[in-house]
């Protein structure tokens, strides 16, 4: 047996192998980060996306709402109606009136929320009660996991993010822009698709919570999202809003934000100072 054959045979096949496998596994290529945007790109996003959100004068929609935590999943159909604010009182609350009602898969009633600016009203059907009192009641804090506050709940009900007020928009990367109020204070940062330059993830700093929004339609030049995903980090859940329809600056009729409570629904104020369970 002529091992010097075999031996130079072997080197051969392994360095023909060693060949082909260089040609056929391409390198690992990473992909460089995007640059930060110029002044002049973030100005005009920012400034399409406070047109847009601001371009419905009211809306209605109806869906699904679904409600995730670690250790269950629950889905109610929703509608939310709501009006926005006048043009001088914008700053304070983008809405002037909103109404969302939660009911079972079925048809039956589970809660109708009323808000006008602070103000909230709740016909609670599984409890038969009817709750006055405002945003800030702790009886809403220590029960509801999510920061209820004015531009988060437009944000849902317009499908677009509110653009909170800020002192300056910046670029700090590529595909995000970053609102600021101080030098070091961040408001508001938008990650924005990086096909198109729509918000995708924006998060609201001061309240430690994230929305994400997708599958964008336009509604008679108005752009909203099909889909509407918040999460607070500070809580193991998330609510979805899938929208089915969407209508924006349809007159909406002074009925369709009334409250009446039936007759054996107990009345119940959320007063700071006492909380009624």
């Amino acid at each position: 047996m002529n091992f010097a054959k075999i031996h130079w045979g072997i080197k051969t096949l392994l360095t023909a192998l060693a060949f082909f496998g260089l040609q056929c596994c391409s390198p690992l290529t990473v992909k460089p980060p995007a640059p930060p945007l110029d002044e002049e790109s973030v100005a005009s996003i920012v400034s399409d996306f406070t047109g847009q959100e601001k371009a419905a004068r009211t809306l209605f929609f109806s869906g699904t709402l679904t409600l995730n935590n670690r250790d269950s999943e629950n889905s109610a159909k929703i509608l939310m109606i709501a009006d926005r604010a006048p043009r001088e009182s914008m700053g304070v609350c983008p809405y002037r009136r909103m109404k969302i009602e939660i009911t079972h898969a079925w048809g039956k009633s589970l809660l109708h929320l009323f808000l006008e600016g602070q103000r909230l009203e709740i016909l609670d059907f599984n409890e038969k009660r009817f709750y006055r009192g405002t945003l800030r009641s702790r009886y809403l804090s220590a029960r509801i996991p999510i920061p209820l506050n004015e531009a988060i709940l437009w944000s849902l009900a317009r499908a677009f993010p509110a653009v909170l007020e800020h002192h300056k928009a910046v670029s700090f990367a590529g595909d995000r822009i970053t609102l600021m109020d101080a030098p070091d204070v961040k408001v508001q940062v938008f990650d924005l698709y990086s096909s198109e330059p729509l918000p995708h993830r924006v998060f609201f700093s001061r309240e430690n919570a994230e929305m994400i929004f997708s599958d964008f339609e336009d509604e008679a030049g108005i752009l909203y999202a099909r889909q509407t995903i918040f999460r607070s980090p500070g809580h193991e859940m998330s609510l979805t809003i899938q929208i089915d329809q969407m209508k924006f600056n349809t007159r909406l009729p002074e009925a369709v934000f009334e409250m009446v409570p039936p007759r054996d629904f107990k009345i119940v104020d959320l007063q700071e100072e006492r909380l009624e369970h």
